[in-house]
């Protein structure tokens, strides 16, 4: 969820800055075994509209090489050295500022000011990244990268926007009710893995969702915007 916020940003700095000779470059380092699956990433480019070239670095040898331990990441780079770095999400002024004094551009500037975005951070559902605060009832169990199994699964939620990173066990469509607040929102299918929009709310209070399947899933994390 955060590269995907900070890619949307990025797109907007691409789109303006390309004519003058900006070349953009993404590197995706798999956070998850499936993310290492070409397929998957076409997919997911498709789906969220990248045009950008994308380099998968399933070993993480080129985000290594450049020291990066941490990701979204953006790095500007001029002949062979590294000039800027910015580490997390945010300072996309500070960045759109460095690429306009190194091809010297004049003309109006993309942000007027830094943008806003979420600070919400990721809660998650496997071993590897510390298992977060889930209250779960039916048949559940936690392997090193998510939660797989079927009943229910209960969280606070955290800004307007919840989506979920899962995927469907037996690999065919999965039916999944959402509830807010003990009251039914929708239902929605989960099948391949991917990122999913789980619902939008209008206000930023404090809410429990509920996610009730009869079918296994597994689970691996939940993002707030």
């Amino acid at each position: 969820m955060n590269c995907l916020r900070s890619l949307e940003y990025i797109k907007k700095i691409d789109n303006k800055y390309k004519k003058y000779g900006l070349k953009t470059i993404l590197i995706h380092s798999p956070e998850w075994e499936f993310e290492k699956n070409s397929n998957n990433v076409l997919r997911a480019a498709k789906q969220y509209h990248i045009k950008i070239p994308i380099i998968i670095d399933k070993d993480k040898k080129i985000i290594k090489k450049l020291k990066i331990n941490f990701w979204p990441t953006q790095i500007l780079i001029k002949n062979n050295r590294i000039i800027y770095k910015h580490i997390g999400e945010g300072n996309y002024k500070k960045l759109e500022n460095k690429i306009r004094a190194i091809l010297k551009i004049k003309s109006n500037a993309v942000f007027n000011n830094e943008p806003k975005y979420t600070k919400f951070q990721t809660i998650y559902a496997g071993k590897k990244k510390g298992g977060g605060s889930l209250d779960k009832k039916g048949h559940w169990k936690q392997n090193n990268e998510f939660l797989e199994g079927k009943g229910f699964l209960t969280l606070k939620t955290k800004g307007n926007i919840i989506s979920l990173v899962a995927k469907s066990i037996s690999n065919k469509p999965i039916n999944v009710k959402i509830k807010v607040d003990n009251k039914l929102i929708k239902k929605m299918k989960i099948n391949e893995p991917q990122l999913y929009k789980v619902v939008e709310l209008k206000n930023n209070k404090s809410r429990t969702l509920t996610i009730e399947t009869k079918s296994k899933i597994a689970v691996y994390s939940f993002a707030f915007q």
